[in-house]
């Protein structure tokens, strides 16, 4: 995992919302529809999507961060009106992070990300994920 943009809303009409930005969504999910294929009867209780802000990888936080500012900082004013668009009820970023193996994990946002972001009106997500085994 990334990091992501997620916007959702209960009333929101994502497809019309979709064809007013200039990039492409990687997911797009609809209220009521399944959310999984493997579990049909677990419907999404919203509609929204998401848009990979940066590729880096879960143990390259910094640059995930890097990206992120100067996503916020290029595309502020399209953020701002999809935010601000009839059925969206939040949005924020999510930050995909691999989980330390450490007594105390602390990871901080500097705060250009968190004044951005709170200008757009996001909300900001640290999602801690195992770490792979593969080196292993």
């Amino acid at each position: 995992m990334a990091c992501y943009l997620r916007v959702y809303g209960d009333e929101l009409n994502v497809k019309e919302l979709i064809e007013t930005l200039e990039v492409k969504p990687s997911k797009i999910w609809e209220k009521g529809l399944p959310r999984f294929k493997s579990n049909p009867n677990k419907l999404n209780k919203n509609s929204g999507f998401n848009i990979e802000i940066s590729d880096a990888e879960w143990n390259e936080f910094e640059k995930q961060k890097e990206v992120a500012i100067e996503y916020l900082e290029i595309h502020k004013t399209i953020l701002s009106s999809v935010i601000s668009f009839s059925g969206v009820e939040g949005g924020y970023l999510d930050f995909g992070i691999e989980w330390r193996n450490e007594a105390v994990q602390s990871d901080s946002f500097p705060p250009i990300l968190i004044k951005l972001a709170g200008q757009i009106g996001l909300g900001i997500e640290l999602s801690q994920y195992p770490p792979d085994d593969e080196d292993e």
